[in-house]
């Protein structure tokens, strides 16, 4: 028999310390050249993205993402099963020889190759631009086998030159101007790699699909939220619309989008339908691209209460114009109607902001917004690990007690730190805990109020008004 002694127990949770936040922490999924597929790849500066991701979309909104605030960003690159394309090649000028392009766009592009002298193969100059001639490349000469490969680009541009007069085949001032579309995931392999996330013990506040999609993506994204909301994962989607097609009008294209997304209704997905030309730091090419990248910096770079549209956060940095080209509040105030993220002007203020952060909700759900989806799903994820400690603990008068005060020290933590402005935890009397083994508690939050609109009366005074009325009465 052991000797009797003094027994020292270590008790553990006093302090009521919280698990990490992952608020300020979003994932990525999308294509990308050089990251490997199906692996996360964790970023915490721009700098990094070349050398781990490559080019393309990925490597797009990662980059606006950091840009706009983000700290930490996982990506996971998906398969590139839709190809990009390359359109025809328009020519204008006097020059007989042509230009054909050949490759596997890795990005989407609005090219231009313009000749800076007049010549042959192994002479004549030419610059190309990517950018629909926003910024150009240096002067390069026509390689004598009339192939080049333009770098970081998939693309290899092809001269030929004019069998009847070869020294004139390319004249100065010619144009040669061809687009090209980006590759793109479908959504089994959007899936595929949602699936990494999913099966990873990585926290995160949301996950970006990157690249233009339509509703057949929504509604898969739909149900992943879903499936992460039933595995305790309280997240959302954000997921991009897509630009207009050839000949299609601003106006046709908003009615295509608002018509799309009207059987849709869900708490876990914002689409972003703000596209804008974008200044990259990375390439120095002015580009028209989706804004989600820059939104979820923007909303990882805020606290969870926060409008990610709030003036004093300042403008979106890179943003040149809203696009497509035409797009005016009255298309914008429509797509808003139809729950989609767009961004806007105001009269007066120098640059861009973020309209609303609208989820595709039901117009009675209390999730309409970012900000109301952002705080639940903290609340959730720390009110959730605070019970776990009392799972399968006593259901005694003393434990029902200490639990409900386990369950509002978080809470307690978010009206402090301003992102909520009340909270109550209650656990309605009269559960048989004995018979049913079931405890049933409610949690109740009052979110931070917004000032979506503000409205100012302005009118004039005069403060003599009532001294001239009297001194005239005292003369009568």
């Amino acid at each position: 028999m052991a000797l009797k002694d003094v027994l020292v127990k270590i008790n553990d949770g006093g302090l009521a310390l919280l698990a990490n936040n992952p608020s300020a922490v979003h994932a990525k999924v999308g294509v990308s050249s050089l990251a490997p597929v199906g692996q996360v790849v964790s970023l915490s500066d721009h700098e990094q993205i070349a050398e781990q991701v490559g080019t393309g979309p990925l490597a797009d909104a990662l980059l606006d993402s950091f840009v706009a605030g983000s700290r930490i960003v996982y990506a996971v690159a998906a398969e590139a099963d839709v190809p990009g394309q390359v359109g025809a090649v328009t020519h204008t000028g006097t020059g007989k020889g042509t230009v054909q392009v050949a490759g596997s766009p890795l990005n989407a592009y609005q090219a231009v190759v313009e000749i800076l002298r007049t010549g042959g193969l192994n002479d004549a100059i030419f610059r190309f631009s990517l950018d629909d001639g926003a910024s150009w490349s240096g002067q390069v000469t026509v390689p004598a086998d009339g192939s080049y490969t333009i770098p970081g680009t998939g693309l290899t541009i092809t001269f030929e030159h004019d069998l009847e007069n070869p020294p004139e085949s390319f004249r100065k001032g010619d144009v040669y101007s061809f687009a090209a579309t980006a590759p793109s995931a479908s959504v089994a392999s959007v899936n595929a790699a949602i699936d990494v996330l999913f099966n990873s013990n990585l926290s995160y506040d949301f996950i970006h699909v990157v690249g233009e999609s339509d509703s057949a993506m929504w509604a898969a994204l739909a149900a992943r939220a879903e499936e992460a909301f039933n595995s305790f994962r309280y997240i959302h989607f954000l997921a991009e619309a897509k630009l207009p097609e050839a000949g299609q009008s601003v106006d046709e294209w908003v009615s295509s989008l608002t018509a799309e997304a009207e059987d849709l209704a869900t708490t876990g997905l914002s689409v972003c339908a703000a596209y804008g030309k974008v200044s990259d730091i990375a390439t120095g090419r002015q580009v028209v691209r989706n804004l989600a990248g820059l939104y979820a910096g923007r909303v990882s770079a805020i606290g969870v209460q926060q409008h990610p549209g709030q003036v004093s956060l300042g403008a979106m940095p890179s943003i040149v114009a809203l696009a497509p080209e035409g797009i005016n509040a009255a298309h914008i105030s429509a797509l808003d109607d139809a729950r989609f993220v767009t961004f806007r002007t105001y009269e007066g203020f120098p640059g861009h902001y973020v309209n609303d952060g609208r989820i595709m909700a039901a117009p009675t759900s209390d999730y309409q917004q970012v900000e109301t989806r952002r705080v639940v799903d903290k609340a959730a994820r720390q009110v959730r690990i605070a019970a776990l400690r009392f799972h399968k603990g006593p259901g005694t008068p003393g434990g029902l007690a200490a639990f409900q005060a386990a369950l509002q020290v978080p809470l307690g933590v978010m009206v402090a730190d301003g992102e909520i402005m009340g909270a109550q935890v209650v656990i309605p009397p009269g559960q048989n805990i004995l018979s049913t083994g079931r405890l049933r508690a409610r949690l109740r939050i009052i979110p931070v109020p917004i000032m979506r609109e503000i409205e100012v009366e302005i009118g004039l005074d005069n403060p003599f008004a009532t001294a001239t009325s009297g001194a005239s009465q005292a003369q009568v």
